[in-house]
C-alpha cells in the first residue's frame, strides 16, 4: 500500500504526483503512474486495486465530472465517473496472470483535468490519499 503522506513512497510515484500538502495527501495531474508490489497469491489468485481519493468541489464545479481509468501492464481497467465532489474510491479487480513478478506498473488516466494558471502552475485532477493492491 502506497500513503501519499509517507515520504518513502515516493520512489513508487514515478509521474504525475505532486508533493504532499498538509501532511496527509497529493495532488495528481491528469495522467499518473505508481509502481507496486503485487502481494502474494495475487499471481493466481488475481487482487484488486484500490485508488482512494478526494474531488474537491471547485474540479467538480469547473469540470462537471471526473472519470478515471487505468491499466495494469497491459490490462485495461474500466473507467468510472465520479459527479460529486467528496471522498471516493476506484476498485478494479485484476485477474490470475496479470500481477506476476515483483513488481507491477499502474498508469491512471482521468479524462480531464484543470488547466494551469498564473496563480497555479500546476494541472491539477484529484487530491489522493492512498494506492493498494490486495490479493482476493
Amino acid at each position: 500500500m502506497i500513503r501519499m503522506a509517507d515520504p518513502r513512497a515516493a520512489s513508487q510515484l514515478l509521474s504525475g504526483w505532486y508533493q504532499v500538502e498538509d501532511n496527509a495527501w497529493r495532488w495528481t495531474a491528469r495522467n499518473f503512474v505508481a509502481v507496486l508490489r503485487p502481494p502474494p497469491g495475487s499471481a493466481t489468485l488475481g487482487a484488486v486495486l484500490e485508488f482512494r481519493f478526494t474531488i474537491p468541489e471547485v474540479v467538480i464545479k469547473l469540470l462537471k465530472s471526473v472519470t478515471i481509468s487505468a491499466n495494469v501492464r497491459s490490462f485495461r481497467l474500466s473507467p468510472e465517473s465520479y459527479l460529486r465532489p467528496g471522498d471516493d474510491d476506484y476498485a478494479r479487480d485484476i485477474p490470475p496472470g496479470v500481477l506476476s513478478g515483483d513488481s507491477v506498473r499502474v498508469d491512471f488516466t482521468l479524462a480531464k483535468a484543470i488547466l494551469p494558471s498564473q496563480s497555479d502552475g500546476r494541472e491539477l485532477g484529484v487530491i489522493a490519499h492512498s494506492l493498494s493492491l490486495e490479493t482476493k
